[in-house]
């Protein structure tokens, strides 16, 4: 773990405060932790900031992509949302959803799993992957789900391993 000497204080609005102790809670996160997440993923998508001095801690290392896909859930039938892999590696993906399909994958703190299908680029054929979510994050109106597979046809994961390699 990388220790962390610096310690920031601020001041916020309770409004704020309890937006984050929310968010905190739901995504089984320390205060600290989230408001970091909050920095870091803003640092990260408006200005010139990186984890280059961090070692990847997955097994394997994912692909930043933009693939569209549909995510279906179970309740009682089945429903099917349209989502967006935001990336993607052979053990699992981060995957944008609209914000009323996530009480569905991540019911009541329990997580479920849920199927993903997609085609990838320059192919026909779609990939079907049944995934189970282990991390539920807010973003702009979306929530991005981070899911580890875990069921999928073995020439889905050879179709998937080709084009990652």
């Amino acid at each position: 773990m990388k220790k962390k000497p610096i310690t920031i204080c601020f001041r916020t609005s309770e409004e704020l405060r309890g937006a984050l102790e929310t968010a905190a809670g739901e995504d089984r996160r320390s205060l600290s932790s989230m408001i970091e997440l909050v920095l870091t993923d803003y640092l990260k998508r408006n200005r010139d900031f990186s984890d280059r001095d961090q070692v990847e801690r997955r097994r394997y290392p994912r692909k930043q992509v933009t693939i569209p896909a549909y995510v279906e859930v179970s309740d009682g039938g089945v429903t099917r949302h349209g989502a967006v892999i935001l990336d993607l590696s052979l053990g699992g993906m981060r995957v944008s959803v609209p914000k009323e399909c996530v009480s569905k994958i991540y019911e009541k703190g329990k997580k479920s799993h849920f199927e993903t299908s997609f085609t990838l680029p320059s192919e026909n054929k779609p990939v079907r992957v049944v995934c189970k979510p282990e991390r539920v994050v807010p973003s702009n109106g979306n929530v991005y789900v981070g899911a580890r597979f875990v069921d999928a046809d073995f020439t889905a994961y050879q179709r998937l391993q080709q084009y990652l390699v």
